[in-house]
């Protein structure tokens, strides 16, 4: 059984990883996709945001269609459609046709992104769950570590287009093993779930997770502005070219991996709640530094790479942890709440690269990492008034 269950996770964990390897792996390539189609930066930035728009309606409905089908239903037919939706990308000739591919891929990867939580709820034990969520976090995120990297190399010398090919396999791939090794783990006595906006209300309703939900947003509107704004930033303070831009990419996401396995260790020693609540100020006084170097002069690129470094190890000490006691926090419909989290978590995704492009242009690209520092310290704040866990027991 224990096998069994490291397979499963490794399975739902590796579709995860498609996620933000889909959304990084053509980042630095934002400006030639630009002029191959001749739209202006917001249209480029949309395939971001719309992707993530998606992403966050589809969380909305897939999380309780998990809950009622199950997740092994769910997730299958939703990996097919990604692979579909790869395809479509890499052949398009007109914008508006890949807009439509990118929005096909997020439909099916929507599901990836859901299902892993919840599975991970249904065979660990409240006890085994942070170290599974942990691991779930770690694999998902080596995504954005390898994307910019990845992309950056095949923009250099192939063409942007072909990482959708890769995105593709990648998809088939995922399909074959969980389709090999995925069991249906929802419970047959389960307690169907209604899809509607009740599910919002309920899930909001809880202080607890009303925090979790506000930090996501928070945290991925941050995240989402450091992946679209990075390459801007790096071209106007050192005139770095696409093929070097993509290793930026690494000290923010190699972070985030490094502060899981931090978080892991502070387990043994902090509560849940106080390892979320630190985290969450200490990445709104990153943020706020990063703006304070800015507007004094002072960010060389030494110290570009140690904030985004800190940023990414913070995030990582959060992210499983706040996952882990919105599941406690729900015995029943666990995908559900997932589903909410996600729907709000990719809200701030899409929203952060839309409107730090109009914060840009009207107040320039400081007043864009302001925003974002007030915006975390204010969920931090909310965080520390109203997170508990059910399951909490002080080490």
């Amino acid at each position: 059984m224990v096998m069994t269950k490291k397979k499963i996770l490794i399975g739902v964990s590796a579709a995860a990883f498609l996620g933000p390897f889909t959304q990084t792996v053509y980042a630095p390539s934002l400006p030639e996709l630009g002029g191959f189609f001749q739209v202006n930066t917001v249209l480029a930035n949309l395939t971001i945001s719309m992707f993530s728009i998606i992403l966050a309606l589809g969380s909305f409905v897939i999380g309780p269609l998990a809950d009622r089908r199950g997740r092994r239903a769910t997730l299958l037919p939703a990996l097919l459609l990604y692979t579909a939706g790869s395809l479509i990308c890499l052949v398009s000739a007109s914008y508006w046709l890949f807009l439509g591919g990118r929005a096909v891929q997020a439909v099916g990867i929507s599901a990836a992104l859901l299902i892993g939580p919840a599975v991970i709820g249904d065979i660990y034990s409240p006890k085994e769950r942070g170290e599974a969520m942990g691991v779930f976090q770690t694999v998902s995120f080596l995504g954005p570590v390898v994307g910019p990297v990845a992309g950056g190399l095949i923009a250099a010398y192939l063409y942007w287009q072909w990482a959708f090919a890769l995105l593709a396999a990648g998809g088939l791939a995922a399909w074959a093993y969980n389709r090999r090794e995925l069991k249906e783990t929802l419970s047959h006595d389960a307690v169907t779930t209604k899809i509607g906006f009740n599910t919002f209300r309920e899930v909001l309703a809880d202080r607890s997770a009303f925090s979790i939900i506000l930090l996501g947003f928070s945290q991925y509107y941050g995240y989402y502005v450091f992946l679209v704004f990075l390459p801007l930033l790096l071209s106007s303070l050192f005139a770095l070219p696409t093929s070097y831009q993509g290793f930026f990419f690494v000290p923010l996401t190699a972070g985030i991996l490094f502060g899981i396995r931090v978080g892991s260790r502070w387990l043994r020693d902090w509560t849940r709640t106080r390892i979320v609540a630190i985290s969450s100020i200490g990445i709104a006084l990153n943020v706020l530094l990063l703006w304070a170097a800015l507007l004094a002069g002072w960010l060389a690129m030494p110290l570009l790479l140690l904030i985004l470094l800190l940023y990414g190890v913070l995030l990582g000490c959060s992210l499983p942890v706040q996952a882990t006691i919105l599941v406690n926090l729900f015995k029943q419909e666990k995908a559900t709440a997932v589903g909410v989290y996600g729907f709000f978590r990719f809200s701030g995704a899409a929203i952060g690269p839309i409107a730090g492009g109009f914060i840009e242009m009207a107040w320039g690209l400081r007043s864009v990492f302001l925003s974002l520092g007030v915006m975390l310290l204010i969920s931090a704040w909310m965080v520390h008034r109203q997170l508990s866990d059910p399951f909490e027991v002080v080490p």
